[in-house]
């Protein structure tokens, strides 16, 4: 079985848009142009905006970058320094405990003592009492 077919709907679907309708068409498109023409050039200036915000961001990482190897660089050199410090006050210390064994300990002391104690010279004589003595 066929269909009828309809020559007026086929007029319709195959004939041109009106003058009218192309201009509403050419419009639209041309709106749709101008919306994503705004859309790209607000996209561009956030990106622009991102990339200045980015190179500000990197400015100030280079900066702290140097300020902190600045920093460690003197630290390194303190460290340097008390290192110096604390060996020259080991060498000291190494002298004096040297110093100290060489000299006379408490029990040194107490024989010495004890030998001057039992010469007591106190007792020794003088020449010139000796000389009265021997005068006498």
């Amino acid at each position: 079985m066929a269909l009828p077919q309809n020559t007026k709907s086929n007029e319709k679907q195959t004939a041109r848009p009106s003058p009218a309708e192309t201009q509403s068409a050419t419009g639209m498109i041309i709106s749709r142009l101008n919306d994503l023409n705004t859309r790209m050039r607000l996209g561009e200036e956030r990106i622009n905006q991102n990339k200045e915000r980015l190179r500000v961001f990197d400015d100030q990482v280079l900066g702290l970058k140097k300020e902190m190897s600045k920093e460690i660089e003197n630290i390194n050199s303190d460290i340097s320094d008390l290192r110096k410090s604390i060996k020259n006050i080991e060498d000291t210390i190494h002298h004096i405990i040297k110093e100290l064994e060489l000299t006379a300990k408490k029990q040194d002391i107490n024989v010495i003592e004890k030998y001057v104690d039992m010469m007591d010279p106190t007792r020794y004589i003088t020449k010139e009492e000796l000389k009265v003595l021997m005068k006498k």
